[in-house]
């Protein structure tokens, strides 16, 4: 695919502009393989399944966007792409997000999990810190 193209910057301009959803099921093949990893956009995920999919850096601000918080309509859509990402995991789903960020005007700051995520029920998810220890997160409830 990418012989196509005389210098790197036009493909990754029409990468991010239409990103390749049948290289995704060409690279994926039929889901039996192992040691494959796909990632993909949640645009790109529409249709699409996987035995297992990870949301990284679910944090408001990020998912849903700054842009979004502030308009219903946009909040409103990315819900529904975050519940298409959610939707195309077969048997895991991992959400995950950073204790910590670092913003350019404050330095590091303490991050706030998705609002999405308040929807999760108790009885629905594990919480997990990354050294494995199981914690209780109030936002989550």
């Amino acid at each position: 695919m990418s012989e196509q193209y005389e210098q790197v910057e036009d493909l990754l301009t029409d990468l991010a502009l239409d990103p390749p959803v049948s290289s995704i099921t060409d690279v994926s093949g039929t889901g039996e393989e192992e040691d494959v990893l796909v990632l993909s956009t949640v645009h790109s995920a529409k249709g699409l399944e996987w035995k297992a999919v990870f949301i990284i850096n679910a944090l408001d601000g990020r998912f849903p966007s700054q842009r979004s918080v502030d308009d219903p309509d946009d909040l409103d859509e990315e819900l529904r792409l975050f519940y298409v990402a959610c939707t195309r995991a077969k048997d895991h789903l991992f959400i995950t997000y950073p204790m910590e960020v670092f913003e350019r005007e404050f330095g590091v700051v303490l991050s706030k999990p998705s609002r999405f995520l308040a929807a999760v029920e108790e009885n629905q998810a594990e919480q997990w810190m990354i050294d494995g220890s199981l914690i209780d997160n109030p936002l989550l409830r």
